[in-house]
């Protein structure tokens, strides 16, 4: 008999947010919370886009490595979004992928205080969201063309623009130096902007930082230390990632600068970084929901975050005048609602005197570690867990039964949160993201890698 899941209560909830900025009762907006791809379809019904371009999943190759990517983005991202949702109308699609996609999702979101499980509308694609819910008002993860019917709260060229990294470049926020390569302003063949932008990578002296326009989950940012990573960085983009943008790119679209490339400085003497997310109001104020520390791995993939829950006061105080800065530029734009910032914290040479914050990345949408900056008060308040991490989708040879019965007393205790699973039934194995809790790092440490031993 699997352990009894504990009530999670979690201290605020998206749907909490905006209700706080004056919108009419009742109007909250409609989560759509799936990130898109521009290469593949990922069905007929949830086609590839072709405005917005993005160079953050990369191709899969066959029938499985689709239908991975698919549970990725259309369930496990999405369950792990919905978990920070609270009671606001959100949107799942049906995936007819081996496995059970609403029994997944619902089970998930049951261990949430009844009352703050969002209400969930499940569609078979982009067409029959618009029949389903015709009058709703989207709040989107990403923009995608195909939502141009639809209601929505950020204008989908200003989110898109928001989301790019050539925004953070140009804002005059407190960035590491930058330069910029835009293909999309120059004439000539994709041949000849393959070839200077070539050229133009060459020409830095290295160590070097350089991204894509639209990479997500740090994919599309390359960090060259030596000459052979920077051959290998040519490659890549001459082969796949530009040539694929460029091919994309039309009179509708070039105006968004989706091939653009950033070249930018190291930091040297780089202190702590910090993944930080908060609440962007229309007025332009902020609201500080918590900053986390991101694991990368040696490719710079993001591999999950933590949290420190006795720090974050300390890290409000310290953060707070740079996403405030953010946050009234956002408002300016036109935008409001959930974003993050990733800072970091920069050093002299004596490692002791601080100079200004650097913002390295902006995610103008929901984080990924949203979740855990929601859950103070049922780890580090009401259980005397003070550091927390959530963790990167992880593979399992075992239902989500059994891996709550291997871990039973974590899961009964509230320490183990499943925040987002999928069972391939044809396959036979779990996908499964989750929340873990410890009293301090060292005892968490030891939890993940217990987690972590049962994963393949």
């Amino acid at each position: 008999m699997s352990p009894r899941v504990p009530e999670i209560v979690l201290d605020t909830t998206l749907a909490d947010l905006y209700g706080g900025i004056g919108l009419p009762q009742g109007q909250n907006p409609t989560l759509l919370p799936c990130y898109w791809c521009s290469d593949i379809d990922y069905r007929r019904d949830i086609p590839s886009t072709s405005r917005y371009l993005y160079q953050g999943i990369p191709i899969p190759h066959g029938r499985d490595e689709t239908k991975d990517l698919v549970v990725q983005c259309l369930s496990l991202e999405c369950q792990r979004f919905l978990f920070a949702a609270g009671t606001m109308e959100a949107v799942l699609f049906d995936l007819n992928e081996d496995g059970d996609c609403r029994g997944e999702a619902a089970e998930t979101l049951s261990v949430l205080s009844k009352e703050q499980q969002p209400n969930i509308c499940f569609s078979s694609g982009l067409w029959d969201l618009k029949r389903r819910i015709p009058q709703s008002q989207l709040a989107v993860v990403i923009p995608h063309e195909r939502l141009s019917t639809h209601r929505q709260v950020i204008d989908p060229d200003i989110l898109y623009t928001l989301l790019s990294k050539r925004f953070l470049a140009t804002s005059g926020l407190p960035t590491p130096p930058s330069v910029l390569l835009d293909l999309d302003e120059l004439d000539g063949s994709a041949e000849q902007k393959l070839a200077l932008a070539s050229l133009w990578i060459s020409c830095f002296k290295l160590p070097r930082v350089f991204k894509t326009q639209q990479g997500m989950s740090s994919v599309g940012t390359f960090v060259i230390r030596t000459e052979q990573e920077r051959r290998e960085l040519i490659d890549t983009l001459s082969t796949s990632i530009l040539r694929r943008t460029l091919a994309g790119v039309t009179s509708k679209n070039k105006h968004l600068y989706p091939s653009t490339l950033i070249s930018q400085e190291i930091i040297k003497h780089a202190g702590e970084c910090f993944a930080t997310s908060f609440f962007v109001k229309r007025g332009g104020e902020c609201i500080f929901l918590g900053a986390c520390q991101q694991e990368m791995s040696d490719s710079n993939a993001w591999l999950g975050a933590s949290i420190r829950y006795l720090e974050q006061d300390r890290l409000r105080q310290r953060l707070w005048e740079t996403i405030s800065r953010i946050s009234n530029l956002l408002a300016k734009k036109g935008y409001y609602g959930p974003a993050g910032a990733d800072i970091i914290l920069e050093y002299k040479s004596n490692g002791r005197q601080t100079l200004q914050p650097l913002i390295i990345d902006l995610n103008v949408r929901m984080t990924g570690s949203l979740s855990l900056c929601f859950l103070h008060g049922h780890f580090s308040e009401r259980r005397g867990m003070h550091d927390a991490c959530i963790t990167q989708r992880l593979r399992f040879s075992l239902q989500r039964d059994q891996f709550q019965d291997i871990l039973a007393r974590e899961v009964a205790s509230g320490q183990i949160i499943i925040v987002a699973w999928f069972y391939d039934g044809k396959k036979k194995f779990s996908w499964g993201t989750m929340i873990l809790g410890g009293e301090n790092a060292e005892s968490l440490e030891i939890l993940y890698r217990r987690v972590k031993a049962l994963a393949f």
